[in-house]
This record gives structure tokens, sequence and C-alpha cells, in this order.
């Protein structure tokens, strides 16, 4: 069992080093990442808890048997309560955290409670299967990843809206982007099942090309709020001065009296 758990924790612990070594200008504290990460388990219940909220409102379906069954239960089982879920701890936790002060600084603590949850659900997954060796290499090039691309998504727009981007369509894309991209997966990843042999390997071809593209996107969105950090972070330049000497050299002589 202990080694059923490690199995199912090695992808986001990997995922989660990476995303913190590329926190280069100023790194968050680990106690505080650390924290992000429990957020994101205590996610997975408050997942539970919406989901049976839309059970209530009728709108949760869980149902594999028809395209239309496996859309539905890709949205209203797991797109949108996950990400809902994911969002509101992510809130919770930056709502008032004082080390919050770069724009990636949203994609490290998004990514970190996106692990946290996919961390959990991996375990549930492992724990469960009974091919828990092939279940935890396929989910660990798969799911895992998926939720970190997601996140990092979230904390994106989470970061455009915090730092001044005050436009609806950013307040939107903080949680419609993540849901739609997990609606997606999910929705290829339940069809699979479904179709013909033929149409299978289409939805196979389709959900390996989504995963690239959401990396590709992950990417640039890391290289993005990289640059908008250290634009921050540069000095402005000496007034009648301009090019790459715009700071003054260090002072080296002597104090005068």
């Amino acid at each position: 069992m202990l080694l059923v758990i490690i199995t199912a924790l090695i992808p986001a612990v990997i995922l989660g080093w990476w995303i913190y070594q590329k926190d280069s200008l100023r790194p968050e504290p680990l106690n505080m990442l650390i924290k992000a990460f429990l957020y994101g388990v205590g996610s997975t219940f408050v997942t539970l808890v919406i989901t049976q909220l839309l059970g209530i409102m009728g709108l949760f379906v869980y149902d594999l048997g028809s395209f239309s069954g496996a859309v539905s239960t890709a949205l209203f089982a797991a797109a949108l309560p996950e990400e809902l879920a994911k969002l509101l701890m992510l809130w919770l936790l930056l709502r008032k955290n004082p080390y919050y002060d770069e724009y990636f600084d949203g994609i490290v603590y998004a990514a970190c409670v996106g692990l946290g949850f996919a961390a959990t659900e991996n375990v549930l997954y492992l724990v469960q299967s009974t091919d828990w060796v092939g279940t935890g290499i396929v989910r660990g090039l798969t799911a895992v990843p998926a939720h970190f691309a997601i996140a990092c998504a979230m904390g994106y727009f989470y970061s455009k809206r915090h730092f001044g981007d005050r436009s609806t369509i950013t307040a939107v894309c903080v949680l419609a982007v993540p849901v739609i991209i997990h609606w997606v997966y999910d929705a290829l990843a339940f069809s699979e099942g479904i179709a013909a042999p033929a149409l299978s390997v289409v939805f196979n071809i389709l959900f390996v090309l989504l995963i690239c593209l959401v990396y590709r996107n992950t990417m640039r969105r890391i290289s993005d709020l990289h640059d908008r950090d250290q634009a921050r972070m540069t000095p402005p330049p000496l007034p009648g001065r301009t090019g790459p000497s715009q700071t003054p050299p260090p002072f080296t002589g002597t104090p005068q009296p």
C-alpha cells in the first residue's frame, strides 16, 4: 500500500518541484507552497459538496453509455465542480497572502493547489486499481500533467485579474478557461470506450493533441508571466538616459564628510 501511494504521489512531486524551480526571481516560502498543496487536497472534499449541490439542482449526471452522456458527465460530474473547488481554495489561499506580489506567483500557487487535487485523485485511482503500475504510468503521463496545466491556466488569468486587468473577459476566463479545457479533456477520455474501434483511434489522437496543446500554452503562459515580473522589477531609467546603462554604477569611492 505504501508503494502504491508513493507511486501515485511521484508525478505531483516532480511537477511541483519543477514549477518551484521556475520561480527564480523571488521564490515563495516552502511552507506556503505546502499549504497550497494541502488546500488542493481539501478541494477534493469541496468537489463532493459541489457535486451534491449540482445533483440537487438536477444537473449532476453520470452516464458513460452514450456520447451525450459522456459529454454531460465530463462537464457536471468533473470539470465544473472540480475547477470551482480549486478556484475557491485558491481564492482562500491568496486573498490575504502577503507573499503574493508577482504575476508568476499566481501560477505557482494555482499549480500547487491543482497538484494537491491531482495527487489525492491519483491515490484513490491507484488504490482501487487491479493494475496499479499500469494505471500509475498512464495517469502520471496524462491526468496529473493535465491537472497541472489546467491549474496554470487558472493561475495565469487569476494574476492578470489581481494585478490590474479588471476587464470582464479576464474575470470570466479565470474559471471558464480551466473548465472548458477540463471538459474537453474528460469528454474525449470518457468517449473513448464508447466509440467504435476506428473512432476510438481518432479520440486517442485528439486526446494526445489536446495534452500537447495545453502543455504548449502552459509553457507560453509561464514565459509570459516571467517577462511581466522581470519588467515590474526593472528600475526605471534615470532622467535623460536611455539604453542599457539606465542605473548608476555602484559607489566605490570614499564617502565625503
